[in-house]
């Protein structure tokens, strides 16, 4: 899968829009300046966290997990090499209100929590995400078949909000992986003759291109 089509795949998944670090991040659109990246980096309690988030967003089922595709080491690496410090910071921000959260509802960190009550305390995560994003003034601007930039108002929201970031980094990197193009996708190495039209069985993954 070339990085176009995963860029495809993976805005369709979030509705057809990416956030502009993103897009800058992997390629799309101006030059990312080069931030102080080495400077950057999670603790061990924050590697798990991450990791058990991005499984809650892509849990093991008949496929392979986010745990398994190695999302989370995915994700420290995208944002150490490719993001602003903004983005960095908002991340790290997003990961301790995660146990701050988890603190306040049940007296304990969100490692500590049982996934029911993890789910739970992502599913509020998303939600005033989703508010937050909606009091900005955002917009939406095309850069490529199926894919369009997200840009908000500086003056409202300061950086891509974590939840989002957390998000997108999980397709992109579960997506990209071995683990994801041929499991949980229908891969096929050697493609043959180009057919147009090729009816789909009940059930079938999609294919990895």
């Amino acid at each position: 899968m070339n990085r176009r089509e995963a860029l495809s795949r993976v805005a369709l998944l979030m509705g057809g829009t990416l956030s502009a670090p993103t897009l800058m991040a992997f390629g799309e659109g101006a030059a990312m300046p080069q931030t102080a990246g080495a400077a950057f980096s999670f603790t061990p309690a924050q590697q798990a966290l991450v990791a058990e988030v991005a499984e809650h967003i892509i849990p093991r089922t008949s496929t392979p997990g986010a745990k398994d595709a190695g999302v989370g080491p995915f994700i420290e690496l995208m944002l150490k090499d490719c993001y602003k410090a903004q983005e960095q910071q908002n991340f790290l921000d997003g990961l301790a209100d995660l146990d701050a959260k988890a603190t306040k509802a049940h007296g304990k960190k969100f490692m500590e929590t049982t996934s029911a009550e993890q789910v739970a305390i992502l599913k509020q995560v998303e939600k005033e995400t989703t508010e937050l994003m909606k009091s900005a003034n955002v917009q939406q601007v095309k850069v490529g078949d199926n894919v369009d930039k997200e840009v908000v108002d500086s003056k409202k929201l300061k950086g891509t909000p974590f939840w989002r970031l957390a998000k997108e980094l999980t397709l992109f990197g579960y997506f990209t992986s071995e683990q994801g193009a041929t499991k949980a996708l229908d891969y096929v190495p050697i493609p043959g003759r180009y057919d147009g039209c090729i009816p789909l069985k009940k059930g079938q993954k999609a294919y990895a291109l």
